[in-house]
Order: structure tokens, then sequence, then C-alpha cells
């Protein structure tokens, strides 16, 4: 995978390569697997998710975690012509073409992560058999205040924040996560 982050407009297409050689005769048996973000950002926002963990302040808190605190799911696997589909992406079009890259018709909000690409053949066992890419779905939002060229790109959907009013009752007002244009 030549590109390990990718920026994607909400409900466009796009493809997540998946590069590999072997010297084998038999099958290719190619897993495409999906993990959220480790820490989601909405609850970060409402300042009720967790405190990043202090065995990943040296990484990143948004994408080195274990398994059992994110969602993990399978996209697609491939043998031979044979495509099968996870039960999330059942009715999208989502496939796996050429050997081993992974497809998306239109991306959805739900498709922010990391994405895993794994290839066994039975009878090679040398080299490496796994790689990922962190895949961003983004959407345009007009604001004439936030603008370049009168659109400003959301990092993910808008989520609320919870501020405290003059009064000290709690107040929830909607915050967008903003990339400008010239920033992609």
């Amino acid at each position: 995978m030549p590109d390990h982050k990718k920026s994607v407009m909400l409900f466009q297409s796009t493809l997540l390569r998946c590069h590999y050689s072997t010297t084998s005769s038999q099958p290719v048996l190619v897993q495409w697997k999906y993990k959220s973000f480790c820490q989601d950002r909405t609850e970060e926002a409402l300042g009720i998710g967790k405190a990043p963990n202090k065995a990943n302040m040296g990484g990143n808190q948004y994408l080195d975690c274990a398994d059992g605190s994110r969602t993990v799911r399978p996209v697609a696997s491939k043998l031979g012509d044979s495509v099968t589909l996870g039960d999330f992406y059942k009715g999208r079009p989502v496939t796996i073409v050429n050997d081993a890259d992974l497809q998306f018709g239109t991306v959805q909000w739900g498709d922010s992560g990391l994405y895993y690409c794994l290839v066994a053949v039975s009878d090679d066992l040398e080299g490496k058999n796994e790689d990922r890419v962190e895949v961003l779905v983004m959407g345009e939002y007009d604001n004439p205040e936030r603008t370049v060229g009168n659109k400003c790109l959301i990092v993910g959907p808008p989520v609320v924040k919870k501020v405290q009013s003059a009064a000290g009752s709690p107040v929830f007002m909607e915050k967008k996560h903003f990339k400008s244009a010239k920033d992609s």
C-alpha cells in the first residue's frame, strides 16, 4: 500500500491498493479488515471520552490500541474469482478488484478508520503479508466565515460540544471538525 493515509470526500468512490508478490502457483487468499479509530472523536468533543492510555503516549491515541477497545470487522475476502463481503458491507458497492485492491463505490461517514490488507498463500510463508491504510472521510460545509473559495471541509460528521452557560447550566452547541481546502 503506497498510500498509508487517504482522505476521501463523502459519497465519492475510492480504491485502497494492496500490492503483493508470490512465486506460488496456489490460490491467493486476500482479506480486508476494518478497525475503527481507538478514541471516538465525538466522545472527546463531549468530554466523556476515556483519557489516552499512558502506554500509547509514544504512539497515536487514535490508531494504536487493543482491538477489544474498538470496532473490528471483516470487510471482504477474495479467493480466486470469488469475493465475499462482511455483513456490514453487504448491499453496498464494495468489492475487491484487480488482484487485491479494495474498491468503494461510495464512502459513508462510518467508513473512516483503518483498513488492513492481509494476503495468505498456503505454500508461501515468506515476507510481509499485512499492511494498513488510514481512511478519513470528509464532507463539504458552506460557511462564509470559515471558507476558502466558499467551501470548508468537515472531517467526520458534526458533533455536539457541551459548554457551561453564564448561569452554570450546561448548553449543547454544534461543533464541526474543519479542515480548509488548502490543507487537503
